[in-house]
């Protein structure tokens, strides 16, 4: 192949073929040798670096899983165990303390009176509400509104 023709990319025959790459000009005297100069430098650093950056990464993911293993197998633990201890010894005799001698005792008075007021107050409802019925007997007589569904035909008519 020429320099500078254009390349061609094999393929089945009657397959499409790729557009032509155009060619590369030619790169200015001196700028060359500093380009490649420059490009081995960054790989021989990257290569120097390379081994560091494994120590980081390596003591990085330990600290992360160290830091796992301290959350999930001891402050959890520790966590867990305070709370169930806090809530068998002090939370669960200072509730049924405060159930027994203040919740209790209340809601049995409460129960109590109303009882009471129930009891006084059933007959005195019994008497409003004969009272109530026979008034609604004397309203039902005396209609103040009278709905039919038919229509009247004599009104239609014009009173005729």
């Amino acid at each position: 192949m020429a320099p500078g023709a254009p390349r061609r990319t094999p393929g089945p025959p009657g397959a499409p073929r790729a557009p032509p790459v155009p060619p590369v000009p030619p790169p200015r005297p001196g700028r060359k040798n500093r380009r490649s100069s420059e490009w081995t430098v960054q790989r021989r650093l990257r290569a120097f670096f390379a081994v560091p950056r494994c120590l980081v990464s390596g003591l990085s993911l330990f600290l992360v899983e160290l830091i796992r293993f301290l959350g999930e197998a001891v402050v959890q633990a520790l966590v867990v165990g305070v709370l169930t201890a806090i809530g068998d010894h002090v939370l669960k005799p200072l509730l049924a303390a405060a159930f027994h001698s203040v919740l209790q005792p209340l809601l049995l008075f409460l129960l109590q009176v109303l009882g009471g007021v129930r009891d006084v107050a059933e007959p005195l409802l019994d008497v409003v509400a004969r009272l109530c019925s026979q008034l609604a007997v004397l309203l039902r007589a005396v209609r103040l509104v009278e709905i039919r569904l038919r229509p009247d035909l004599r009104a239609a008519d014009g009173g005729a």
